[in-house]
């Protein structure tokens, strides 16, 4: 007698290997070559296809069998929107351990230039800024000044009055400084 084997992979294989159907067995009632047992009931609906795996795995009481995650495909630009907010989450995340402290100003004039802040660059205007924050043109410049030193700006191009805004690239996280040794 010619016995059917289990695909690899299949319900079969996974759960009852061993196990050859009943309504299967030729007239003399000899398990096929390979098979140890003849296979219950459930074991049988599984064999043939009239129970489903996870059915199967309900009634026997097992816990069902997930398929693996997904994997993240890296190299896929991510939504524009969730890199926006991740990079909110990343500055606020490092205040804290900051030192030292940003000033509320300084933070908020970050903010304001992250929200503005399009392929890692930010352009602004001194005066803009001044206006939009009901500060004065020394406080921003102050303020402009703590985000360089902590290493969240780096002015790229500078702008000239009355004529182009600055433009800098602005960081989420600040950028190590070289430690004077």
């Amino acid at each position: 007698m010619s016995a059917r084997r289990p695909e690899p992979g299949s319900p079969w294989a996974k759960h009852c290997p061993d196990a050859w159907p009943r309504e299967w067995l030729d007239a003399s009632g000899a398990l096929p070559t390979g098979f140890t047992r003849a296979a219950d009931p459930l074991e049988a609906d599984l064999i043939t296809g009239r129970m489903t795996e996870a059915a199967f795995l309900a009634v026997i009481g097992a816990p069902p069998v997930r398929a693996p995650a997904q994997r993240r495909d890296r190299t896929r630009k991510p939504n524009p929107v969730v890199a926006k907010v991740l990079g909110y989450r990343r500055f606020f995340d490092g205040l804290p351990g900051l030192a030292p402290r940003l000033s509320p100003g300084a933070v908020a004039l970050w903010c304001w230039l992250w929200t503005c802040e399009r392929k890692g660059r930010s352009r602004y205007s001194v005066r803009k800024l001044a206006t939009r924050f009901g500060a004065g043109l020394t406080t921003i410049v102050n303020r402009l000044k703590e985000l360089r030193e902590a290493g969240f700006i780096r002015v790229v191009r500078r702008g000239r009055t009355g004529q182009t805004c600055t433009v800098v690239r602005i960081r989420a996280t600040p950028k190590r400084q070289p430690d004077p040794a």
